[in-house]
């Protein structure tokens, strides 16, 4: 036995990362709550400034003419929250009060007098920031 190879510490020994380690275990964990909690909870909405019918009657015109996309905001609470704003284009109105709203999941009635707040949604920059020189 005196053919043993015997390999220096620096060659066999594992070099122990700590608790980096059982980091994955504690991520997939909290993802796996997270999910579980996405199918029970709800999105909810931050709430915003209570507008006047005016005010909510102009945004509604202005952005059936330009055809903004708007952020609506409804005055109804779900579980003492507001939810979460339709986003949509304004298709146009009903003589019963009602606005017709093209959203990405369908078109949608909603009563004017539920509207909390109405905002337009602010259009991408489709040009690079900081550039002014633009066909020079």
């Amino acid at each position: 036995m005196a053919n043993i190879y015997d390999p220096p510490r620096s060659k066999w020994l594992y070099p122990d990362r700590g608790m980096v380690k059982w980091l994955g275990f504690f991520l997939s964990d909290h993802t796996a709550a997270l999910e579980q909690d996405s199918d029970t909870g709800q999105p909810v909405g931050t709430p915003q400034v209570q507008q006047d019918e005016a005010t909510i009657g102009a945004l509604l015109d202005n952005a059936y003419l330009t055809g903004e996309t708007v952020h609506i905001q409804l005055n109804v609470l779900e579980n003492d929250h507001f939810p979460p704003d339709t986003v949509g284009t304004v298709a146009g109105f009903s003589n019963d009060g009602r606005v017709l709203l093209y959203t990405t999941h369908g078109a949608k009635q909603l009563n004017v007098a539920a509207i909390r707040n109405i905002r337009a949604e602010e259009p991408a920059k489709w040009y690079r920031a900081g550039v002014n020189n633009y066909g020079q």
